[in-house]
């Protein structure tokens, strides 16, 4: 039997494969993934590109915000500054991800998930919850797609735009009575780090109010066994093959 806790792959199997690339992307489904989380910003030029920071100076061996790129430009520099090894490490776009993911799930008749992580709370880029809608809904994957941010007013917005579109608050501390706070917005997912879940009056009040929870970065054995006892609804790792072991072996 199964835990029913569902495994993300964080940036893909991002302790194995530069974050946010297509490489780490399809190791993290044949690892058995239930889905990957992965974030997105924009271009100079309005592109949705996948990656993390707003600046590209950790992961690449460029320097700067992606925001001050054209995509084009952007493409010149390797993302695999956490990985030399891998040579293929270009920066994707939201649709590739979706596109060639989609592509493998429907050959192998298999049931995959997104998460997208909109990165507008540092800059807050104009028109980005109507640009990833339309590709979420060209991609044909809006059923699979789960979006969340820490800019809240970002998943009203998504909401208010497609009123079923799923989405979750993304928070690491600052919110007393989340389960409250949620409700009050009509907002059934949130997505609290790790280290929260130790504060057991905080899980039990999301579960009596029917909330679902996924939890952020869990990359122990000992920590993912726990929490999928706890019986949280998903579990974003870096290590999704020891994520997927664990789930498989109730």
């Amino acid at each position: 039997m199964k835990y029913q806790t569902k495994i993300y792959g964080h940036r893909g199997a991002s302790e194995y494969a530069a974050e946010n690339t297509m490489k780490a992307f399809h190791m993290a489904y044949d690892m058995g993934a239930d889905g990957v989380e992965f974030d997105i910003q924009v271009t100079r030029d309005g592109y949705l590109v996948v990656t993390h920071d707003e600046w590209i100076n950790r992961v690449s061996d460029g320097t700067g915000c992606v925001k001050d790129y054209d995509l084009e430009e952007l493409r010149k520099f390797k993302f695999n500054k956490l990985h030399p090894e891998q040579e293929d490490s270009a920066i994707p776009l939201l649709e590739e991800v979706l596109e060639q993911l989609r592509e493998r799930c429907n050959q192998d008749k298999r049931e995959f998930l997104f998460n997208i992580e909109l990165k507008n709370n540092v800059f807050p880029y104009d028109g980005m919850e109507e640009k990833v809608l339309q590709i979420v809904k060209e991609k044909n994957v809006l059923e699979n797609t789960l979006f969340s941010s820490f800019s809240h007013a970002s998943m009203l917005k998504i909401r208010e735009l497609e009123s079923a579109a799923r989405v979750a608050f993304l928070y690491c501390d600052g919110i007393m009575n989340v389960e409250d706070y949620a409700q009050r917005y009509n907002v059934n997912t949130v997505h609290p780090a790790w280290y929260l879940m130790d504060r057991n009056a905080s899980f039990e009040a999301l579960r009596q109010r029917e909330i679902e929870i996924n939890i952020w970065t869990v990359n122990g054995g000992k920590e993912i066994r726990r929490f999928c006892d706890m019986g949280v609804n998903g579990i974003i790792t870096n290590k999704p093959d020891l994520g997927s072991e664990i789930r498989d072996d109730k």
